[in-house]
């Protein structure tokens, strides 16, 4: 077999970018869904109701990660030893997906006793949802054979099945969160099911003798750490807006924190597929003219989308969540600069773990989770949620920048050039456009 030309090997694959479009497609539709089940929701119940509701989907966001604790990743790395290797992973993943379900399950209940929140008998029956990820272990033969079709398909068809009960119940009148929480997380475990289901016809053969399940977990432990720490930083100042600013006015952070997840998706996505591509550009010794052409498009298409959607913070919350909506602009505003910090370190941290450096991976998520917390813990409550959106800010470029500084210790720091200046002419051209639009059609 011919090795690829280096003009090739040296640009990003196309498959990168193929991945990332289908995969893009499917999660996009998803998080269409998602808002707009919330903007349903807005209109349908109470402000503090609605806070609550995007406060678990905030937790079970972060309880997914530790439901997984890396058993996926690590089953592929397995899958390469053979079919033997690969089956004994899954079943030992099956096993520590247990445990971890079952800890996701007590901390949802433990963290509603603790809030004392009514209809916890609806939190109760949300909370057994973590368990079905039990059995969608099954789903990385799909990542293992690259063929996303199933995947996204059903992921779709969930989202959207999610989305239908969701308004059902809001046409029926139904009072109350713990109704939608409930149907939200059924959903869910009925697409991993799925999923499970789907395939079950490409696992390979039960192996004779099982892995251990502390063997797996010692392996899965540095990525499930990392994974936990990165979530916890995006989700933690649901505490602490909930705990200074209340429900109604997490509510409104949630809303704009869902804008933010849908633009920031492509580049989390897209540094993600490009993952293997970068380690071997980094045992070729050219990891930083790599990372120079992934993030310089990134940037670009996130500056675009920044400047576009700046003039319009106000309206655009007011138009999808209903009013009282707009009140958040500046936090969206906020988040919007956050776009770009994000753009730029979801490209170099995924660089550095490309240079096999877990440690120090673990070290920028370990930092950026402490400047969340100090953060938070100074601006949310004198700022409110533009203090929490802020502290977002300040934690995207945090990783950024302490991503940049390890690439240089490397010796593989993305490369300087005019290219880079691309990104603040998109940004410049779009809002002036998006402006004069914006003050044509509202006459401000």
């Amino acid at each position: 077999m011919s090795s690829p030309a280096p003009g090739a090997e040296g640009s990003v694959p196309r498959r990168v970018w193929g991945a990332t479009l289908l995969f893009a497609l499917g999660r996009q539709w998803g998080t269409l869904c998602t808002i707009a089940a919330l903007a349903i929701l807005a209109r349908t119940l109470a402000p503090e109701a609605f806070g609550r509701f995007t406060f678990y989907l905030a937790l079970f966001a972060f309880l997914d990660v530790l439901v997984d604790c890396g058993t996926s990743t690590v089953a592929l790395q397995r899958s390469a030893a053979g079919e033997t290797s690969f089956a004994a992973a899954i079943a030992a993943g099956r096993r520590v997906r247990l445990v971890t379900g079952a800890l996701a399950a007590l901390t949802v209940l433990a963290v509603a006793a603790a809030y004392r929140e009514e209809g916890l008998g609806w939190v109760a029956l949300a909370a057994l949802s973590p368990l079905a990820r039990t059995v969608e272990m099954s789903a990385v033969v799909f990542q293992r054979d690259i063929d996303w079709g199933w995947p996204v398909a059903l992921r779709a068809a969930g989202a959207t099945l999610r989305l239908g009960a969701l308004a059902s119940l809001a046409l029926l009148g139904v009072a109350g969160f713990g109704p939608y929480l409930a149907a939200q997380a059924g959903g869910v475990a009925l697409g991993n099911l799925a999923l499970h289901l789907a395939a079950r016809t490409r696992l390979p053969q039960p192996p004779r003798r099982s892995e251990p399940a502390a063997g797996l977990l010692r392996a899965a432990l540095p990525l499930a750490l990392t994974g936990l720490v990165q979530q916890a930083y995006f989700q933690v100042d649901n505490l602490f807006v909930r705990t200074w600013q209340g429900e109604a006015e997490l509510g409104r952070y949630n809303a704009c924190v869902r804008v933010f997840s849908w633009l920031v998706f492509f580049a989390a996505f897209a540094t993600s597929s490009a993952l293997p591509w970068l380690a071997r550009r980094a045992h070729a010794g050219d990891l930083g003219a790599a990372a120079t052409r992934l993030a310089q498009p990134i940037l670009v298409a996130a500056s675009a989308a920044v400047g576009i959607l700046w003039p319009w913070s106000a309206e655009g919350l007011r138009l999808v969540f209903g009013p009282g909506f707009e009140e958040a602009a500046g936090s969206l505003r906020w988040l919007l600069a956050a776009v770009l910090a994000v753009a730029v370190g979801a490209c170099f941290f995924t660089a550095v773990i490309a240079t096999g450096r877990s440690r120090a991976a673990l070290g920028i998520a370990l930092s950026a989770l402490a400047v969340k917390l100090a953060a938070s813990g100074l601006l949310v409550p004198r700022l409110g949620i533009e203090g929490a959106a802020l502290s977002t800010l300040a934690t995207e470029s945090t990783v950024a920048v302490l991503a940049l500084v390890t690439l240089r210790r490397d010796r593989a720091a993305p490369r300087a050039g005019a290219r880079w200046l691309l990104a603040p002419a998109a940004l410049a051209a779009a809002s002036f456009l998006s402006a004069t639009l914006h003050a044509t059609l509202t006459g401000s």
